[in-house]
């Protein structure tokens, strides 16, 4: 359920049509709807890079009609129009970023802009300054009626936050630094520091696009033949918790030191800190107000698991946790960022994560026919393929020293992002395969943790684009470790059959059961939970989901099933959540745990995995369930489609080119010391049980 970004064809990006309020464009939601899938091929990263020759077209198309209008009282494109509330430029406007600096741009949206300089990348307000606001000190007053709809104000408004404390110590700190002799922090003559204030993109600022490093990064020298590390490795494991990790063997998933078999429990984790006046998609209530959340909007593209949102997502993992739940799902990583203490949480209260690898702003793997979704050289953003292989080996280096992460994720939904999802799962295994390689590449100093795709269920697709992505073309190591499918079709308390008695086998659930009844890889329910039909409510969310569905997971998919994971746990834009976060009402200043919570929290404390198959060698390679106990199926291995399946299956869905699927696409070059000179793998050892399931898939 949860959409990567919402894009438009590139060739459309790169032309100016005459007459097109651009403006309008720029604007559009970052998330995909399926309803606008002919225009879902890029995703929003790539939009804001592709709109800056747009946008430099449309300024100066702008001036022009300016200076023929004589308009020179306001500010200029990308001026700091704190003081003047206004724009020279048609099209612009004056939005503010905080109390102390506005811009005239042609649109804005509430929270980071990773297009800005780092430097000045804070969270921006986007509320619209008009002349009658501005004051000659600088500092404006909002009035009502005179923001954008969806920003707020609250009472603490002018209290300073933690980032623009950060900000202004390093201001001072940078005051130090510059050689002129004026009051400002830039380079000039001149005491105005508006023109260095500016935000600017990685693009305007002459910058590189490469991703950051992760916050450890090991000391290296660099020499012509590259970065050499000098630190020595730690001690022989990665973090010492009580957590085990959780291995695969078979179709099922198993506690590496007990050997009983897991079931993923889990929930989607994807916080905004929205209010009601957020959602924008379901049944309206008349009676339900916004309230003033006290944590700052998070983008789509933020990073909710970051360290330093600690106060934030404690509470929530906490009523997670007491629900019952033992994993959670994760949508977006900024490796960049620390994420150890959200680890270690997560660990205390028993709950394991699934990380993406394919991030929203940096990192994506686009929905392009293969093999240009792979190694597409897109204007301003470079590569795709280095890039979302950069990007993924960070997050890889840096998340596999926990013992509680319980898959990485390769990609998520590729043909909901476009109808040429269809023809890009090529690039799909070839990331896989690729960040196999890395894991084995770097041997004991890293564990090898599971790769998972994610898609929506498909219907009739659904089994043969698994057994593609579960298949071995090259090698197994193309192949992912398990397979999730998000679905949302039990909508009903009850299916009935012709004589009026509930019957699974008239449920949505039963075509999914025969088409991976013999599935060898884990499968998962990677996102579920219906909203519609009998499990529909409205604000204030009394009623809902049942989550009846769950009896099933512990009974007809009994040898089937390895987890299930409901979307989601913070109510958002489209009102799927379980939860109200603080201020999402007016008047409800605490977290909020709905009905629809408490009858997900009954389903996973009366329903467990089946202990059938407990007590097998998970630290044998060769160990699979039937060892245990035998199984009413047989689970065989996937073969890949054959060439005349595939292709019906692009030609069905009227994919813009069809693409080879029994090809994958090079592995394209992205060594990490690139990326700040750090090193390739991790700087500690595996040991015990984590090192035995390493052998199993490479030499020791």
């Amino acid at each position: 359920m949860l959409r990567y970004t919402s894009p438009l064809v590139l060739s459309s990006l790169l032309l100016l049509t005459s007459g097109e309020d651009v403006s309008t464009e720029l604007g559009l939601d970052d998330e995909c709807n399926a309803a606008d899938s002919e225009n879902c091929a890029l995703n929003a990263a790539q939009l804001r890079a592709s709109r800056l020759k747009q946008m430099r077209q449309l300024e100066a198309a702008a001036d022009e009609i300016d200076q023929a209008s004589g308009a020179d009282a306001c500010t200029s494109s990308w001026g700091n129009c704190l003081k003047t509330g206004c724009c020279a430029s048609a099209g612009y406007t004056c939005f503010e970023k905080d109390h102390t600096y506005a811009q005239c741009r042609p649109d804005c949206e509430e929270g980071l802009h990773y297009d800005d300089d780092p430097k000045y990348r804070w969270t921006w307000s986007c509320i619209k300054i008009t002349p009658d606001m501005a004051k000659k000190d600088g500092v404006h007053e909002v009035k009502d009626g005179a923001m954008t709809p969806g920003s707020e104000v609250d009472a603490t408004r002018d209290k300073k936050s933690k980032s623009e404390t950060a900000r202004e110590e390093q201001e001072g700190k940078d005051d130090d630094d510059d050689d002129d002799d004026d009051d400002d922090d830039d380079d000039d003559d001149d005491d105005d520091d508006d023109d260095d204030k500016k935000p600017k993109s990685k693009v305007e600022a002459g910058e590189d696009n490469t991703p950051k490093a992760n916050p450890t990064v090991e000391n290296t020298t660099t020499t012509s033949a590259g970065p050499t590390t000098t630190t020595t490795l730690g001690p022989p494991t990665s973090v010492d918790w009580s957590i085990s990790p959780i291995v695969i063997k078979g179709n099922f998933l198993y506690n590496a030191a007990t050997g009983k078999r897991f079931f993923a429990k889990g929930i989607a984790y994807n916080p905004r800190n929205i209010n009601y006046r957020g959602v924008t998609e379901g049944p309206r209530s008349d009676t339900c107000k916004a309230g003033s959340p006290p944590f700052p909007w998070l983008s789509y593209t933020a990073d909710v698991a970051a360290d330093e949102l600690e106060a934030e997502w404690t509470p929530n993992l906490e009523a997670i946790a007491a629900m019952g739940a033992n994993t959670i799902r994760l949508y977006n990583i900024d490796p960049a960022n620390s994420h150890a203490k959200f680890m270690k949480k997560c660990a205390d209260l028993g709950l394991y994560v699934v990380i993406p690898l394919t991030r929203m702003d940096w990192g994506y793997l686009p929905a392009f026919p293969s093999p240009d979704c792979y190694n597409m050289d897109i204007d301003e953003y470079g590569n795709v393929g280095v890039n979302v292989l950069t990007s993924a080996k960070l997050i890889v280096k840096q998340f596999s020293q926990y013992p509680n992460v319980l898959m990485f994720v390769v990609a998520n939904e590729m043909p909901v992002n476009d109808k040429n999802g269809y023809a890009s799962f090529p690039c799909v295994k070839a990331l896989t395969r690729d960040i196999h390689h890395y894991q084995a590449d770097c041997g004991r100093t890293m564990r090898r943790v599971p790769l998972m795709y994610t898609d929506m269920d498909m219907g009739g697709d659904r089994a043969q684009i698994a057994e593609y992505l579960t298949c071995s073309l090259e090698s197994d190591d193309d192949a992912v470790d398990a397979y999730g499918l998000n679905v949302y079709s039990w909508c009903d308390q009850e299916y009935l059959d012709p004589s009026g008695v509930n019957n699974f086998q008239y449920s949505p659930y039963q075509n999914i059961r025969q088409d991976f009844q013999d599935f060898e890889k884990p499968f998962l329910f990677s996102e579920f939970g219906c909203t519609l039909g009998q499990m529909e409510t409205v604000c204030p969310y009394k009623g809902g989901r049942t989550w009846v569905q769950i009896a099933t997971f512990f009974n007809e998919f009994k040898e089937i099933m390895s987890g299930a994971i409901a979307f989601e746990f913070s109510m958002e834009k489209n009102q799927f959540g379980v939860a109200l976060t603080p201020g999402f009402l007016e008047g409800q200043d605490e977290l909020e745990l709905l009905d629809t919570y408490y009858a997900l929290q009954k389903q996973f404390q009366e329903h467990h995995v089946d202990t059938t198959w407990d007590g097998l060698e998970a630290d044998s390679c060769n160990a699979k369930p039937t060892d245990v106990a035998p199984m009413t199926r047989t689970h065989k291995k996937s073969r890949c489609p054959s060439r005349d399946q595939w292709q019906h299956l692009q030609e069905q869905h009227r994919v813009d080119k069809v693409a080879d699927w029994d090809t994958l696409p090079p592995t394209p070059e992205a060594p990490l010391w690139a990326v700040e000179g750090q090193a390739e793998c991790p700087n500690y050892l595996v040991e015990g049980d984590i090192l035995a399931e390493q052998c199993c898939h490479m030499s020791c």
